[in-house]
């Protein structure tokens, strides 16, 4: 049984480092691993242009499933936004209605801006 939580902040040093992400070696003994997904918000083509055997770091218990497979994640870390919906990347309803009011503003300005433009004619 894992001695780590789901949704627990833990520390740890990165031992081995694989073209599909790191492997860290938490305070507990337990080893997990931080998919190159699960690395940085923005895109990460190598492992090692992020992070190198010997560095601690600090993550996110995305999941803990036996026998003891620990997934972990920085980017969690460093995103302010509350996960919503899957995981696959698909917009919640925030992002949404966000998205909707960009639009509306920008249709409000151009028509406006249009209005004006037959005005003047």
């Amino acid at each position: 049984m894992s001695k780590v939580m789901e949704g627990a902040i833990v520390s740890g040093e990165v031992v081995a480092i694989k073209p599909f992400g790191a492997f860290v070696k938490l305070e507990t003994g337990e080893t997990g691993l931080i998919h190159i997904s699960q690395i940085s918000t923005k895109y990460v083509e190598k492992v090692e242009d992020e992070l190198s055997v010997g560095d601690v770091v600090k993550a996110k218990v995305l999941s803990v499933e036996p026998p003891g497979k620990i997934s972990l994640s920085i980017k969690a870390l460093s995103d302010d936004r509350p996960q919503r919906g899957d995981r696959r990347g698909r917009k919640g309803p925030a992002d949404f209605e966000d998205m909707m009011k960009k639009f509306m503003k920008s249709s409000e300005e151009r028509l406006s801006a249009l209005a004006a433009k037959q005005k003047r004619r």
